[in-house]
């Protein structure tokens, strides 16, 4: 560990950076906690867009939502991984002077995970309130639209933020954390774009998720009837509900992590109370998100196990009278 404070030339301008203020001990259990869970996020996210893009099932709104989404988190646990574990367990200098730009890169993966969030339950509320005309609702243009429209809002709020106004995100050594330049100005804008803004998101997809709920009780007496004498439709609903449960799950994960991060971190005073609270529910909310897909799509799990051992998989037996359905079932 260093003992005094280094001097860089970054862009032509002088930065110090001051020497880490934990021990070699502690950085190493830090970089274990974050390497293991973005490791498992990374892999989990590069899964789901893998399927999302290939299995001919997602081949429509929802796949394509999904796979730009989990795109998007696995570059932001890519950044955990390659930069954040290697700059804590090293004390990298030069790492830590470009930190607040891989802070706002961060920062920007996270706003198109909750705006694609958004955009998913939009598309569950309408399968399920408009079957007949969801197919012109989210047809191929209008996915493109929202896809872009998840990237294009989260670039403007992040550059509005921290570049536009210099309210950075640099690391700071004291909890192991992303945390924002502290000044008047950079308080007022990080609380109304960033924590009102997320919230604001958060409680949208709530929303939508009860407005979901509630079709999805008014319109049960008539696919009942309707699944009676339809096995299709019965699988349909069986989806529809299963895609319900995934956006409620994630739902509430996104919402806990804001309240660790915002509120529950500002009245912590020890370390590692605070990179609970901050860098671990970033990152671990962003591994929870793909497995909750995952465990909760039969494809998926399914492509998951086809080859374990690089074995071919054998035909399942079912005892079932039913032909076998070659379509989506997510449950």
């Amino acid at each position: 560990m260093n003992s005094t404070n280094e001097t860089f030339n970054f862009l032509g301008t002088e930065v110090t950076v001051e020497p880490a203020a934990s021990t070699q001990t502690q950085r190493f259990f830090v970089t274990l906690t974050i390497f293991t869970i973005s490791l498992i996020g990374l892999i989990g996210n590069l899964a789901v867009f893998m399927f999302a893009t290939t299995l001919k099932t997602l081949q429509n709104s929802f796949g394509r939502l999904s796979a730009s989404q989990s795109f998007a988190e696995a570059v932001l646990c890519a950044v955990f991984l390659c930069f954040y574990c290697p700059m804590v367990l090293l004390d990298i200098p030069s790492f830590k002077i470009v930190s607040a730009h891989a802070g706002l890169i961060l920062l920007f993966c996270y706003d198109v995970c909750i705006f694609s969030h958004l955009f998913i339950a939009f598309n569950r509320l309408c399968a399920i309130s408009f079957p007949i005309e969801y197919s012109n609702i989210f047809n191929d243009r209008n996915t493109r639209i929202l896809i872009s429209l998840a990237y294009a809002i989260p670039c403007f709020t992040s550059i509005y933020m921290h570049l536009a106004n210099n309210c950075l995100l640099p690391y700071v050594d004291f909890g192991w954390y992303f945390g924002v330049n502290t000044s008047a100005d950079c308080d007022v804008i990080r609380f109304y774009v960033d924590f009102c803004k997320d919230f604001g998101v958060v409680a949208a997809i709530a929303i939508v998720d009860v407005g979901t709920i509630v079709m999805i009780k008014v319109t049960a007496p008539g696919m009942r009837q309707i699944s009676a004498n339809c096995l299709q439709s019965q699988k349909k609903r069986e989806r529809e509900i299963t895609f319900v449960k995934q956006c409620l799950i994630q739902g509430a994960v996104f919402a806990t992590e804001l309240v660790f991060f915002f509120i529950i971190s500002t009245m912590q005073t020890r370390p590692v109370m605070i990179f609970l609270c901050t860098t671990v529910a970033w990152s671990l909310v962003h591994t929870i998100d793909p497995l909750v897909l995952i465990l909760l799509n039969r494809e998926f799990r399914n492509m998951l196990m086809k080859n374990p051992i690089g074995r071919g998989r054998t035909t399942r037996v079912t005892y079932s009278t039913q032909p076998i359905d070659n379509t989506s079932s997510h449950n």
